[in-house]
């Protein structure tokens, strides 16, 4: 490069003088890949949106013309087998995703179609800021969503939102927050009618194991806990069909990282098959215990039950972030 051009790119750089510690940018990768606050594209303020109650919201979940599977505690298979080993990735440590993919059965949704894909969750979400004049030291507020979407192939379709009280984790939090209410999440229901375009559909990757890691460990230099995170973010925005789920269950197998947990029981009262990776485990390791990501699988469907995230102590005390409980096809909005 020409001397006097990086001289003139130096003295540019708003970042020039400004020390990035040990750790800053896992820090960041690490709050990052644990926010589970909704990334949907936001309805144009051009649209009207409207207060509903919030018991209403709860009335119409059961609509007609619709096909859809509420997850219900299992009892999985037992046995193992040898998973293949998707291209790039070392080891197959998760034996016991391949056996679920191994033997899974259908689901009553799958080789159904309908104009909407619908889906329900339930989890705990937060919305975090830097605290002014400060690098490392962040506030948060924290509280609980219920989400109901039906989404057609134009973007077009319902979503409704159901937030619970605010919650801080500290008094630092607390604070910041009452000095600046207009940044607390809106309490209480809300429903908008969405047309053509205002949502992108998330694109489905080819049923194959190679495929789902095209899609899912990107990028790589984040570790096998970006991949959990990106399963976990795929069945936020699409209904998962058989061969999918299969393709996803095997690439898991195949990843260097993630890990067996045996089985844990979510919010819900289903029990399922749990898998980790550790947090910070790329190609240039963090320091220190990170903690871990993990996802619960229904060991008889494969269905993705919960996500959460823990410590690296043990599979027991895992918060369960995102709990999933309907999906399926509709041709009508609920």
């Amino acid at each position: 490069m020409n001397k006097r051009v990086r001289e003139l790119l130096e003295a540019a750089d708003p970042a020039r003088g400004i020390e990035v510690g040990a750790g800053d940018v896992e820090e960041v990768l690490r709050l990052a890949s644990n926010d589970v606050t909704s990334y949907d594209r936001v309805v144009p303020a051009r649209r009207a949106r409207r207060l509903v109650a919030v018991g209403a919201a709860f009335a119409v979940v059961a609509v007609a013309a619709m096909t859809v599977t509420i997850l219900r505690p299992t009892t999985g298979p037992s046995g193992s087998s040898q998973p293949p080993t998707v291209p790039g990735a070392a080891g197959v440590p998760a034996h016991c995703l391949s056996t679920i993919a191994d033997r899974m059965r259908a689901t009553s949704y799958d080789g159904q179609a309908g104009r909407y894909e619908y889906l329900h969750r339930r989890g705990q979400s937060s919305s975090s800021t830097a605290q002014p004049g400060s690098r490392t030291q962040w506030v948060s507020v924290l509280f609980s969503e219920e989400t109901w979407r039906w989404l057609a192939a134009d973007g077009s379709g319902r979503l409704r939102i159901v937030r619970g009280a605010t919650t801080y984790p500290d008094e630092a939090s607390r604070t910041f927050y009452a000095e600046h209410p207009e940044m607390i999440p809106k309490e209480g229901s809300d429903t908008d009618d969405l047309r053509p375009g205002d949502f992108s559909v998330l694109p489905l990757p080819a049923p194959q194991p190679a495929a789902m890691g095209e899609a899912l460990y990107q990028a790589r230099e984040n570790g096998p806990s970006h991949v959990l995170v990106s399963v976990g973010e795929l069945n936020n925005e699409r209904v998962v069909d058989f061969a999918r789920r299969a393709a996803v269950l095997r690439f898991l197998a195949g990843t260097e990282g993630v890990t067996c947990r045996g089985e844990q029981t979510d919010p819900a009262g289903r029990t399922g098959t749990v898998v980790s990776a550790d947090f910070g485990r790329g190609p240039r390791p963090s320091p220190g215990d990170w903690g871990r990501e993990y996802l619960l699988f229904d060991p008889q469907t494969g269905e993705l039950l919960a996500r959460g995230n823990g410590a690296n102590s043990a599979a027991g005390g895992v918060t369960w972030s995102t709990v999933y409980l309907e999906r399926g096809y509709s041709d009508v909005l609920g």
